[in-house]
């Protein structure tokens, strides 16, 4: 049933709106006042409005922009006595879907007209995957909501919606799976609430509801209750449980603030607190929140600002060949100058923006840096080593890749063998099948590919031998307790044998320490990088590394060389 409210004090309109609907598929509600109106949409929701324009222009103080803008994100027709052009246009310029002669709503034109109004609507302010208000619809309804809290001295709640653990869900299942997640947690959601509240997606995996007319706090936790409990159940796809657990953030009105921008602010600052507590839990802001909660949020604002003034600088650290001591390459690192905090490593800025969606436009921007520098280098006369890029899995899945590498390449004069994309072992194994197609059409154009982490993921060795790769990346994690844990010995071992067997380079990541380097050397392994050698330096220092390592090379007892540091 299309749930419709008519505006308008006109009898014979109600009765012609009435007649030219069925009442099978439509209910006609009616108010008489714009007032009337708002108080009801606090109460009720309708799919779309009906407004006697002649009607609600007669009274006095009318201001169309005002009336129109109250509803802008519902569907809305506007009845008129007579056709008007230029009324017809502002109309529409200030929302409203449809204009319509009183006298000409027969013959399907109102029911055509509500359908239509209703689809635009639906696609303009609703989210796509889930069905529910997009993040403009919330802030309509947000704002709508405090002023008539306002207005009759109610409170209400923010909820501030964040799933644990989604990622592992895409990673592990796939994103057709995460889709199934995001789906079914808004309907467990949306049936933890009443009619009157409001549900909305923002993005990724954040939810917001929007609680009314609550009588006190206590309401909002019985709430916050509901959803941990009905969201953290298992979801079944395809015989295999996938679960979430949401960590909700709250902030009340007019307690913790009286804007709807405040309100969002403080309730998500409230959600990393319930994070920090584990998750699968519900935190109410307090005013102490002032710490890493809020410290985060402008963090993650100011890394977007800083994607878009390249804040970004690289660092490389040196690739060694463990036969002859030679460096042969580098890996580019990335680090943020940060205007006020100065220098931040990454680990302290790669996580934030993997969860806000910006890995893939800072990779971009990193790859960028790199052939620009390898550029500098070859015009400054500098001899020039291969330098290893690290991608992320957001990266690796752009359907326009290869043309970006391509693009970044060309741009800098530089040839395809110069450079080697980076990808995790979980990255790859997300989707082997399309993963196999793009590492083809990379190697196919000269680029070298290496997976990262080697040992750390769930590698399928079927498909791992389909793979066009070039090299093998050891995880420091094995490295680190190479000489006195068995099992990481074992690994590291099993690691270098397989990369022979297919015939790929090896390359052992984080060798700080001479035992470390004199294990990998015994048992084969090509390649390594890491603080022994030299910690990552800045682009103007490069060439002075390297030729401080190669000139350090001294023969072993056995007459084999060694690099000392």
């Amino acid at each position: 049933m299309t749930e419709i409210l008519f505006i308008g004090g006109d009898d014979s309109a109600e009765a012609a709106i009435k007649a030219a609907l069925d009442p099978e598929a439509f209910a006609v509600h009616r108010v008489q006042t714009v007032a009337e109106a708002n108080d009801l949409l606090a109460q009720q929701r309708f799919d779309a409005l009906i407004i006697d324009f002649d009607d609600a222009s007669s009274g006095p103080g009318f201001d169309l922009a005002q009336l129109l803008g109250l509803f802008l994100f519902m569907p809305t027709i506007a009845l008129m006595d007579q056709f008007a052009p230029e009324m017809a246009v502002q109309l529409v310029q200030f929302g409203a879907q449809d204009s319509l002669i009183k006298t000409e709503l027969g013959n399907d034109r109102l029911s055509v007209a509500i359908q239509c109004s209703i689809g635009r609507a639906q696609m303009a302010h609703f989210d796509s995957l889930t069905g529910l208000p997009n993040r403009a619809l919330l802030f309509d309804r947000l704002t709508h909501a405090i002023n008539q809290s306002r207005r009759h001295g109610n409170e209400l709640a923010v909820l501030f919606i964040d799933l644990d653990r989604f990622k592992f869900v895409n990673d592990t299942m796939g994103h057709e799976a995460g889709d199934t997640v995001l789906k079914t947690v808004a309907s467990r959601i949306r049936e933890c609430l009443r009619d009157s509240d409001t549900v909305a997606r923002l993005g990724g995996d954040e939810f917001i509801a929007l609680i009314t007319n609550l009588d006190t706090a206590v309401s909002a936790a019985t709430v916050a209750d509901k959803i941990v409990e009905k969201v953290s159940q298992p979801i079944m796809i395809g015989g295999h449980a996938a679960t979430v657990s949401p960590s909700i953030g709250i902030s009340l009105f007019p307690e913790d603030g009286e804007e709807a921008d405040e309100l969002m602010r403080l309730s998500d600052a409230a959600m990393y607190q319930a994070k920090n507590a584990g998750g699968e839990n519900y935190q109410f802001y307090r005013p102490d929140l002032n710490t890493a909660a809020l410290r985060r949020i402008g963090l993650g604002v100011a890394l977007q600002r800083g994607i878009h003034h390249e804040e970004f600088a690289l660092h490389y650290q040196p690739q060694v060949d463990l036969r002859d001591g030679k460096v042969v390459g580098l890996e580019a690192l990335v680090r943020w100058h940060h205007p006020e905090r100065g220098l931040i490593l990454p680990d302290q800025f790669i996580p934030l923006a993997e969860e806000l969606g910006l890995m893939t436009p800072l990779g971009d921007l990193i790859l960028e840096l790199a052939c620009a520098q390898i550029k500098t280098w070859q015009d400054q006369g500098l001899p020039v080593l291969r330098v290893a890029v690290n991608l992320s899995a957001h990266q690796f899945n752009q359907d326009d890749l290869l043309e970006h590498v391509e693009r970044s390449i060309k741009s800098q004069g530089l040839t395809s063998d110069i450079l080697e994309v980076e990808l995790t072992e979980s990255s790859v194994m997300q989707d082997p099948e399309s993963a196999a197609r793009i590492l083809g059409k990379l190697s196919a154009a000269g680029v070298r590919v290496a997976i990262d982490d080697f040992g750390t993921g769930y590698s399928s060795l079927a498909y791992l031998k389909r793979f066009p790769l070039d090299a093998l990346k050891i995880d420091r994690s094995f490295v680190r307790d190479v000489t006195h844990d068995a099992s990481d010995g074992a690994i590291v071992r099993t690691i270098i044998a397989l990369a022979q067997h297919l015939g790929l380079d090896v390359v052992a990541e984080g060798v700080d320490t001479l035992g470390q380097l004199e294990f990998l050397r015994a048992n084969q392994c090509q390649f390594a990088q890491g603080y022994y050698f030299s910690q990552p330096v800045a682009a103007d220092e490069v060439h002075a590394v390297i030729e401080k390592l190669e000139g350090e090379r001294v023969p072993t007892i056995n007459g084999e060389l060694l690099l000392e540091a």
